[in-house]
């Protein structure tokens, strides 16, 4: 991410002209930090760096090597969980992946407004702007569905490959792979108040001939007044690269075809359902192509697993699901996890092979339950 010189730039533009001497900052998801210490050397007084994972301590050891320590406070938590002492005049977060519809990234950046954010402040990023197009991605295309199609004869594999064509996938597409225009699915603004969710109706034009095999999405971002950046594929390549929703085969575009696309992004639990539904017209009202596409179809769930989240489902834990229990009861702040790893390996013997695999366990969920 630091060495994407489109998108590091952009944001060491944006804290550079947006933070005056004597603010306060929120950086959320900091990872290494280097957006706090250029809110530091913007002139912050204060900076609040968020950020789950083990990496807060090299940001820790950055920010002293740097002279910030004083000047940087580090919360390693979930930024919905963190209660900060002071309300703050930025909020500096790069929490996407392929796009900003990641995980709960939306719901946290929300959270800190509501809860972080003073009178008058801003959010870097401002607002994202989902672009989508009609492309031709042959080689890509075949990576998804040759194996399926041609690589074991006389084997009928269509349900893997009814799977495949209905997932959303990772790509990285050039400006030459465009059949169509860019257009705007949506805009994601967080200084208002943007639903986890995403509905867009496209009307696509063909500007050339070719032979299309779905849609890319990517977006562009405004982080402060004119500074910003795009993950599209007119751009410099960046690190998100673009989101690809293949069609259920190709088809055969002429330069002036419309293209209509209705398209949906619905957030269920982290992750998001994509539905996609494509009409190409044909000639005399009729339709050259039509497929109506979901990221459900293309989830592998057995009918066991589904069962386990019926709203009727009695559950009764395994053995597996009784020794979590053991370990977590155990954490009661009177034994060590040697003592509590021992206890275990001794109960549950059929679920740690050894004293190693219950440590191991133990220490697991210590990490991520205990204070």
């Amino acid at each position: 991410m630091i060495g994407d010189s489109a998108r590091f730039n952009a944001y060491a533009n944006a804290i550079s002209r947006s933070v005056r001497a004597g603010d306060v900052v929120a950086e959320i998801g900091c990872g290494p930090a280097l957006f706090s210490l250029l809110g530091c050397r913007a002139g912050a007084k204060c900076v609040y760096a968020i950020e789950t994972e083990d990496i807060i301590d090299v940001a820790r050891q950055i920010a002293a090597a740097n002279g910030f320590a004083d000047r940087i406070q580090f919360f390693q938590d979930d930024s919905r969980k963190v209660e900060l002492p002071e309300r703050v005049n930025a909020i500096v977060s790069d929490i996407r992946g392929v796009l900003p519809l990641f995980d709960g990234a939306l719901a946290s950046l929300q959270d800190a407004k509501k809860r972080f954010l003073a009178p008058n402040g801003i959010m870097i990023p401002r607002r994202d702007v989902l672009k989508a197009a009609i492309i031709e991605a042959e080689k890509a295309y075949l990576r998804l569905a040759s194996p399926w199609k041609t690589c074991v004869p006389q084997v009928e594999l269509a349900i893997p490959l009814q799977l495949a064509l209905n997932t959303a996938h990772s790509i990285t597409v050039n400006v030459e792979q465009l059949i169509s225009e860019p257009e705007e699915v949506c805009t994601l603004d967080y200084m208002g108040n943007p639903g986890p969710d995403v509905l867009g109706k496209l009307a696509f034009r063909a500007k050339r001939n070719g032979t299309a095999h779905g849609i890319c999405l990517w977006f562009e971002t405004e982080l402060y007044q004119d500074i910003g950046f795009s993950s599209g594929p007119e751009s410099p390549v960046t690190i998100y690269g673009q989101l690809f929703l293949p069609w259920l085969e190709p088809v055969v575009i002429e330069e002036g075809q419309a293209i209509l696309v209705d398209l949906q992004a619905n957030q269920v639990g982290k992750d998001y359902l994509w539905r996609w539904e494509t009409e190409v017209p044909g000639a005399n009202g009729g339709k050259r192509a039509h497929f109506r596409q979901s990221s459900f179809v293309g989830a592998i769930v057995s009918s066991r697993t589904l069962r386990r989240h019926a709203t009727d489902h009695i559950p009764v834990l395994t053995a597996e699901g009784e020794a979590e229990r053991f370990l977590l009861e155990a954490m009661d702040g009177r034994a060590s996890l040697e003592e509590i790893a021992k206890n275990a390996a001794e109960r549950f013997p059929k679920v740690y092979c050894s004293h190693e695999d219950a440590f191991e366990r133990a220490s697991e969920l210590a990490r991520k339950f205990s204070r």
